[in-house]
C-alpha cells in the first residue's frame, strides 16, 4: 500500500478522523523509531483506526543554526519504508520561523487536536525552545498518549547520532544493523567526467545532494535499476588520482551494460572494502580497480550467492 505524503504549513490543521500520530523527526526510521510505528501498526488493528507519522521537512536544530543538514533518508525513502508498516499518511512539517515560535500549546491545538492516539519515544521534545515533553503529551486530554522507552544497543542508546557516527568511520555493517536495513542513497544516474569508461570501467555516477555519505572510501554495494537488483563496487570520493576535489558516488554494477543516464536508482552499502588511494599513475590504478572487482565477486559468492541478481 502506498503511503500517502501530506505537507504541512505552520497555518495547517491535520484534519483526518480516526487517526492514531507517531511523532518524530525519524531521521534514519531505525530500529527505534520502527519501535513506535509497530506499536502504532498494532493500536491500528486493534482499534480499527488509520495509523500516520509525523516528520519534518528539515532538522530544525539546524535550521535554527542556519547549518546545512544530511538526511540519512529522505522523505521519499521514509515513505517507502513506511509502506512495510501499514501507514497510511506521512505528514510532512515544513519548518519555518513561524513554526518554531510555537509555544508547546499551541502546537498541540493546531496539529494533534483532532488525533485518537498519539505514539513517541521518550525523549520526544516539541514546541519553543522545546520545552514540550512526553508528559505534556499524557497530561492532554484530547488523545490518548503512549510513549515508548528507549531502546539499547550495547548499553547505547539506539539514535541517528550513533548510526551517523558508524557511517563515518566505514562501519556499514554496524549501521545497518542499527538501521534493520541497509544504509541506502537514492538518486537520479548523472553525467560525470567519463574517466570510469575511459578506464574500461563504466560506472553510474548518482546525484547524492542532501544525503550524508559514509567515509570516503570503496564499498560493496547492492543497486537497484528498474526494479532489478545487482550487485556493485560504489567509490565514494574525491578520485586524487586525478586531482578532483568534488566528491562523486560512482557505481560500477556488475553484469550491467545498460544505458540508466536520467533513471532514478537505489545504493544500498554493505560492505565497506578499502579506503580512498592516490596512485603514482593509471596503471597502478587500474590493476587496483580489478582487484577490487574480484575482491568484490569473492565475498558475493561467499556472503550473498543467494541474492544475486534477483
Amino acid at each position: 500500500m502506498a503511503v500517502k505524503i501530506k505537507y504541512l504549513d505552520y497555518t495547517d490543521t491535520i484534519k483526518e478522523d480516526n487517526l492514531i500520530l507517531c511523532l518524530g523527526f525519524f531521521d534514519g526510521l531505525h530500529k527505534a523509531h520502527l519501535a513506535l510505528v509497530k506499536k502504532g501498526q498494532i493500536i491500528k488493528k486493534e482499534k480499527k483506526l488509520k495509523l500516520a507519522v509525523l516528520t519534518f521537512d528539515q532538522s530544525i536544530r539546524n535550521f535554527m543554526q542556519n547549518k546545512p543538514f544530511y538526511f540519512l533518508t529522505s522523505v521519499y525513502d521514509k515513505a517507502k519504508i513506511l509502506e512495510n508498516y501499514d501507514v497510511d499518511i506521512l505528514y510532512v512539517m515544513k519548518v519555518s520561523f513561524s513554526l518554531i515560535k510555537f509555544d508547546k500549546g499551541m502546537f498541540i491545538e493546531q496539529f494533534l487536536k483532532p488525533i485518537k492516539v498519539c505514539v513517541a519515544g521518550e525523549d520526544f521534545t516539541f514546541g519553543y525552545k522545546s520545552l514540550g515533553t512526553v508528559d505534556d503529551l499524557k497530561k492532554c486530554d484530547y488523545f490518548e498518549s503512549i510513549i515508548i522507552k528507549e531502546i539499547t544497543y550495547h548499553h547505547v542508546k539506539i539514535g541517528s547520532t550513533l548510526i551517523r557516527e558508524y557511517l563515518a568511520d566505514g562501519l556499514v555493517k554496524e549501521a545497518n544493523f542499527l538501521l534493520g536495513r541497509n544504509y541506502t542513497i537514492t538518486g537520479e544516474v548523472i553525467n560525470g567526467k567519463g574517466i570510469g569508461k575511459e578506464l574500461g570501467f563504466p560506472t553510474a555516477n548518482i546525484d547524492y545532494t542532501k544525503y550524508l555519505l559514509p567515509k570516503l572510501g570503496v564499498y560493496l554495494t547492492k543497486v537497484k535499476v528498474n526494479k532489478k537488483e545487482y550487485f556493485g563496487l560504489t567509490n565514494v570520493g574525491k578520485r586524487p588520482t586525478f586531482n578532483d576535489n568534488v566528491i562523486s558516488v560512482e557505481t560500477y554494477i556488475y553484469d550491467f551494460s545498460k544505458d540508466i543516464y536520467g533513471k532514478l536508482i537505489t545504493i544500498e552499502f554493505l560492505e565497506f572494502m578499502r579506503d580512498e588511494v592516490r596512485y603514482p599513475n593509471l596503471k597502478e590504478l587500474i590493476d587496483q580497480i580489478n582487484q577490487d572487482l574480484l575482491t568484490g565477486q569473492k565475498i558475493i559468492e561467499m556472503r550473498y550467492n543467494n541474492e544475486k541478481n534477483r
